[in-house]
């Protein structure tokens, strides 16, 4: 059951990058917006098709810990502010908030995190693949 929720979310998912907002070939040099997205959504998709073959399927499975719906909700926070604020804004604070749901309390440390993981991920997508990030309404 679980991996075939996994998987319905995964498809709507993958539907979803086809309305993604179409980026000129000279400025996304090879892969376009939609192109890491579908990737991820096709592994998880592919880890549902395992889950189902690999799982028992008489026994009960455990309960899905609190900690996994509040990671689920702060993600989908995230993307909902991402159209908002741009995506490193909203990156910024959604590695805040998660580090801190996670438990962290050292503010230097989750400050720090944050602005490296988001410095990094600039880096690969915008000097590396040659992406462009969304800007959101607020840029």
């Amino acid at each position: 059951m679980a991996a075939a929720v996994v998987a319905a979310i995964a498809v709507a998912l993958f539907a979803a990058t086809y309305w993604f907002e179409q980026m000129p070939e000279g400025i996304t040099r090879g892969f376009g917006a939609e192109a890491f997205p579908r990737l991820v959504l096709g592994t998880i998709l592919a880890l549902a098709a395992l889950l189902t073959v690999v799982s028992p399927t008489g026994e009960a499975l455990p309960r899905i810990p609190a900690m996994v719906w509040y990671s689920g909700a702060a993600l989908v926070a995230f993307m909902a502010v991402v159209p908002v604020a741009g995506m490193l804004p909203s990156m910024f604070l959604f590695l805040l908030a998660l580090g801190y749901l996670w438990g962290e309390r050292r503010h230097w440390l989750l400050l720090l995190n944050a602005a490296l993981l988001t410095a990094i991920i600039w880096a690969i997508f915008v000097k590396g693949f040659g992406v462009q990030l969304p800007k959101g309404v607020l840029a």
